[in-house]
């Protein structure tokens, strides 16, 4: 979409997409949150699975049509300094594709979905000059099973997760485990996008705080993984 006064974003930020601004009544009432997929100057692209009825009617919409937007919104990626393994599940996929085509650092790939056709942006991450792997739980692409079962991280290595909770959950396990830090992009229900409805809090190590405004991105270690919704 062109988004004209763009003034540029991080890898892992975010906008909140609301349909036909022009209009008095909205239905849906609520904008969704969708992770910048890539972006050039004024020129935005957003990858996204039809899931609900919001989601539907943005995959309907023609040419031409207007689209409220609102962001840059929330903290992104912060930049790897050494080795970096990106670790993308399902719709998470789509918060990566920047940090993994921006990074100047050793950067794996690993991206699993349920079925081929869950694996967002294939083709361009195929393009990029990276180590990628590719998991499948019902073996349609890439070896079978889930893309944790291919995170093996060394000592001062970087990892990046966005995905289910439990994916996310488990390549902290892994990081921890293997001397790793771990950062991960939580795929939070918002209202707003930028911490007035306080509908996004979750539970840290430091109290509660909102994903869109102080994340998505948290570090791993920051929070309570079990009280997570």
């Amino acid at each position: 979409m062109e988004v004209p006064g763009w003034p540029g974003h991080r890898p892992g930020q975010f906008a909140m997409l609301s349909l036909d601004p022009r209009a008095q009544r909205h239905d849906p009432l609520l904008p969704r949150p969708m992770a910048v997929y890539r972006g050039e100057h004024e020129r935005l692209e957003f990858r996204f699975k039809v899931v609900g009825r919001g989601t539907a009617l943005l995959a309907t919409l023609s040419e031409g049509t207007p689209i409220g937007v609102v962001g840059p919104l929330g903290n992104g990626f912060r930049e790897p300094e050494g080795r970096a393994i990106l670790v993308g599940g399902g719709t998470g996929i789509a918060s990566l594709y920047e940090l993994a085509a921006r990074s100047t650092a050793d950067v794996q790939v690993l991206l699993g979905g349920r079925t081929r056709g869950e694996i967002l942006g294939l083709e361009d991450f195929q393009l990029l000059p990276v180590d990628l792997a590719l998991t499948t739980e019902d073996g349609s692409l890439g070896e079978q099973g889930r893309v944790t079962d291919l995170l093996k991280p060394s000592p001062g290595d970087e990892i990046y997760a966005c995905g289910p909770k439990e994916m996310m959950k488990r390549a902290w396990e892994l990081a921890r485990g293997g001397g790793a830090r771990c950062w991960v992009s939580l795929e939070t229900h918002m209202a707003c996008g930028f911490g007035i409805c306080l509908g996004c809090a979750v539970k840290t190590t430091a109290g509660f705080r909102y994903a869109c405004t102080h994340g998505p991105v948290f570090d791993a270690a920051d929070l309570d993984w079990d009280a997570l919704p």
